[in-house]
């Protein structure tokens, strides 16, 4: 008798650690691809706001009408941050790149122009809004011409919506396999548990009652499921803050800790909505259907 009962115990143990497993594993690959997308659009965002646009000015322009333009600039909402650049900061910077004497030629006349350097918000580098940027910018009386690569600009842009259309398309995939596997895992589980459900049922127990203690044992489940997935995403969080010097964990902390909640909660919801239908059908079986 005490060798059956270990049996027994032995059988749902094994019966349980595989559920919660594979719970666990489905929920890491998940929150492992939530991770990747919110770096990919870290990462993104910080390459469009290096794009620069040059606002090239009039000669003639005073110090001080620049710093005005440029402060009028740094109030659109589009802008992240601005750089004034005078004529003579312009030929100290040519003069790293084609040597000191290189105005020599030029019997000393200083050929370049003023300029305010632009970086916009990623959200705003779009065609549309570059659009309109310049044309309110070039308005200005000394402004001469706005610059910027295009072309740099449109193959940003259309890396990055590749890039984000396949990552959606992969975790809509991954999400479907997770859906799928943890229903076949508890759906395999429950229904072997349909002939004590039977029995539950003979003697007059009600649906709640019967349902209660599978309930239960599917929080339980998708608890244990979602806290190991977590503990599995925070050792690849460390690992990776170890083997990269500029990765910094403390920026990232709230959108870590809301994933974090958010793995647990999926983990739990789909063990609970998918026990409490695997033994809604395991319920009122027909006897052709109950020994299968």
């Amino acid at each position: 008798m005490g060798k059956r009962h270990r049996n027994k115990t032995f059988i749902l143990w094994s019966v349980n650690f595989s559920t919660a497993l594979s719970i666990s594993l489905v929920m890491f690959l998940l929150g492992f691809i939530l991770l990747f997308i919110y770096h990919t659009y870290i990462i993104s965002n910080e390459i469009r706001e290096q794009v620069s646009f040059t606002v090239y000015l009039n000669f003639g322009t005073t110090k001080e009408q620049a710093l005005e333009l440029e402060k009028e600039i740094a109030t659109n909402a589009r802008v992240k941050s601005t750089k004034y650049v005078s004529s003579e900061q312009a030929a100290q910077m040519m003069n790293k790149i084609m040597g000191e004497e290189h105005l020599s030629v030029l019997d000393g006349v200083n050929p370049y122009q003023p300029s305010i350097e632009v970086n916009l918000k990623a959200k705003s580098l779009n065609i549309s809004e570059i659009r309109q940027f310049i044309i309110s910018v070039e308005s200005k009386d000394i402004v001469d011409i706005v610059d910027y690569r295009h072309d740099l600009v449109t193959d940003i842009n259309d890396t990055i919506y590749n890039i984000s259309a396949f990552i959606f398309i992969l975790f809509l995939c991954l999400l479907f396999i997770a859906i799928t596997l943890i229903n076949h895992t508890i759906r395999l589980t429950i229904n072997n548990k349909r002939l004590q459900i039977r029995s539950m049922e003979l003697v007059g127990a009600k649906a709640g009652f019967i349902r209660r203690p599978f309930i239960r044992r599917g929080f339980f489940l998708g608890f244990i499921g979602g806290l190991a997935a977590d503990v599995l995403l925070a050792g690849v969080l460390l690992w990776v803050y170890k083997q990269f010097e500029g990765f910094d964990l403390n920026s990232h902390v709230k959108v870590y800790v809301v994933l974090a909640v958010l793995i647990m909660v999926l983990g739990i919801l789909l063990s609970l909505t998918f026990t409490y239908s695997a033994v809604r059908k395991s319920m009122n079986l027909k006897s052709s259907r109950l020994y299968r």
